[in-house]
This record gives structure tokens, C-alpha cells and sequence, in this order.
């Protein structure tokens, strides 16, 4: 399983003494991953059902977090808000990831705002497998449109950041920032990976969906995305400002057929993933 976990006391001190052996090879490396904060909010649950078969391979439990919320409402155009649309498809994704046999915790389930770090702390908490945010687009540029996917891109670590999860400064020989920068980028450089993984997943599921171009997949430093410590992914489903895109987005069929297409490259990267495990 890739996200990051709390271990046992044998297995954290073994893990802790690889950690600090490749701290002096890999001290010059770059980008390493920003700290997130700690876990603090309660997460919300989806009703699970008795009668679901889990997928196999060791994901299990995946966040979803409907961008915005409450006195935040995203972006706004032709009549339209971001925070309704994105928790009307983040409710419809979870249902179907659901049904799929997988285990989902939302950030927030009503018209709610939460801060960004909470929702990533959310996720670390429950111990989530994957991290997955949703969002609608917006641009000055009216003709601008189709869908992005973003995965987290490693950022530097403040001094005040807090010790990867398993590591204990007492453990460390020399506790400086950038030895604390060298263990987060060797604790999360496996999860970007996979994260970059699911996110290419998305994006395939959603055009073969939607018939729709997704224009992108590539890194960013959303705090939602830095601070989780799993597999994560934000996925813009389309540009309300561009007239076209913001009339689909406003039906609910197209909607739903965005929370499948989600859902299809979910599930997709959790099969694969779980055919590498056996």
C-alpha cells in the first residue's frame, strides 16, 4: 500500500535507520515534499453497505473532497457555482466507488466551508489510501476549455514543519530542516508516483466518457494535494467559464456521467494496482 502509515515499533525503527542511511546520499536532492499539518477535523461518512466485495490489492479507503464550500463558492458563471456542482458529482463519485466495493469519507457532504488544510488532514487521519479532490475551471480566456487533472508536486519544508509520520527527531542524527526535507522527499516520492499514476488513469476514463479533451495532467502545490500523505489527485471536470462547457456542466445527466468517469479511472488504477500485488 503507498500511503503512509503508522508502523509498528520493529518495523519503524528499521524503516527509520533506511530513512537516515540515505539521508547523506540523497541530502542535495530537490523538491522535496512539504510536511502537512496534523489531522485535526472529524470526517464525514458515506453509509457503507454490508453486502460489498472489496476490490482486490490493498487500497481501500478513498477521500473525496467536493471543492469550496459554504461562504466559498468557487468560481461563478452563467448562473452557475462551483461548490454546488462540485459536491453534487464528488456525492455521485462516492456512491459509485461505493458500490465498487471501496470504503469513501468525504470532506463535507452538505454546503459547508472547511479550511484547505483540514481536508487533507481529513484524509491523513482516517489513513486514506487515496486523496481525491473536485473541482470546475475558470479562466479569463472564455475559449478555453476540457479537463485537467493535477497531482502533487514537492515543495520545501518550513522550519517549524512537523517529522514524517514513523520518524522521531531523537532518531535522527543531525535534526536540521534539510534533513527534515530529505525524509519527507524519501517518505512521499513513491506517493507522487502513484499519484501521477491515478491521475493518468482519470484522465483517460474521462475523455473516453465525456468525449471530452483532457488537456492536461501535470504536478502543482495545492495545499490540498502537498499536505495529504497518500496518493492524490485534483481533477478540474471543465471550464464554467467557457459557454459550451458551463451548458454541460449544468445538466445533471453530464454530471453524472463525469462522477462514472471518475470513477471508471479510479477503479481502473485500483485494479492495477492490485494485480501488482499478488
Amino acid at each position: 500500500m503507498t500511503s503512509v502509515l503508522p508502523l509498528s515499533r520493529r518495523a519503524e525503527s528499521r524503516r527509520t535507520f533506511r530513512l537516515v542511511r540515505l539521508v547523506a546520499a540523497c541530502f542535495a536532492a530537490a523538491g522535496c515534499a512539504s510536511a502537512p499539518l496534523a489531522p485535526t477535523s472529524t470526517p464525514l461518512h458515506t453509509p457503507a453497505t454490508s453486502d460489498r466485495t472489496p476490490l482486490p490489492g490493498p487500497v481501500r479507503t478513498v477521500v473525496i473532497d467536493a471543492g469550496h464550500g459554504g461562504r466559498d463558492p468557487g468560481a461563478s458563471h452563467f448562473g452557475l457555482q462551483e461548490k454546488s456542482l462540485a459536491l453534487d458529482i464528488a456525492r455521485q463519485l462516492a456512491a459509485r466507488l461505493e458500490a465498487a466495493g471501496l470504503t469513501v469519507v468525504m470532506t463535507r457532504e452538505t454546503d459547508q466551508f472547511l479550511p484547505l488544510s483540514r481536508r487533507s488532514a481529513i484524509a491523513n487521519r482516517v489513513q486514506a489510501d487515496l486523496f481525491v479532490s473536485v473541482h470546475l475551471n475558470a479562466n479569463p480566456r472564455s475559449w478555453v476549455s476540457g479537463i485537467e487533472v493535477y497531482y502533487p508536486r514537492g515543495s520545501v519544508v518550513s522550519s517549524a514543519a512537523e517529522w514524517p509520520p514513523a520518524v522521531h527527531p531523537s532518531e535522527v542524527g543531525i535534526p536540521t530542516t534539510a534533513v527534515k526535507q530529505v525524509l519527507w522527499d524519501l517518505v512521499l516520492r513513491e506517493t507522487r508516483a502513484q499519484s501521477r499514476t491515478l491521475a493518468s488513469a482519470i484522465c483517460r476514463a474521462m475523455e473516453g466518457g465525456l468525449g471530452a479533451p483532457c488537456r492536461t495532467v501535470k504536478p502543482a502545490r495545492f495545499v490540498v494535494l502537498r499536505e495529504a500523505w497518500m496518493p492524490s489527485v485534483l481533477v478540474e471536470v471543465g471550464y464554467m467559464s467557457n459557454h459550451a462547457e458551463a451548458q454541460r456542466l449544468g445538466d445533471a445527466e453530464y454530471r453524472q456521467a463525469a462522477a462514472a468517469a471518475i470513477a471508471e479511472g479510479i477503479i481502473a488504477y485500483v485494479r492495477e494496482l492490485g494485480v501488482q500485488h499478488i
